[in-house]
């Protein structure tokens, strides 16, 4: 991780994208702290095995339902009609 001040980012930013897409991720400093990152965008998350793996679960958990209720919640349960 790269670390760059807001005036050194101002006026390299150029240089700081062509970092981030080479994979770098850079951290941005106001008078020492950091305020924010900069990182190259992830092509899709359907690619990213652990949010795959997340959305699995939780499509799974909706299918079965609230364990110790009934089962999965029905039209009228959910919106209340």
């Amino acid at each position: 991780m790269g670390v760059m001040s807001i005036r050194e980012f101002n006026a390299n930013t150029s240089k700081a994208i062509a970092r981030a897409e080479a994979g770098e991720v850079i951290e941005i400093t106001r008078n020492g702290k950091s305020v924010a990152e900069l990182r190259p965008k992830r092509n899709n998350r359907l690619d990213d095995p652990e949010w795959r793996a997340a959305y699995e679960r939780m499509v799974a958990r909706m299918k079965t339902g609230i364990p110790g209720l009934r089962g999965p919640a029905t039209y009228e349960e959910r919106t209340g009609r």
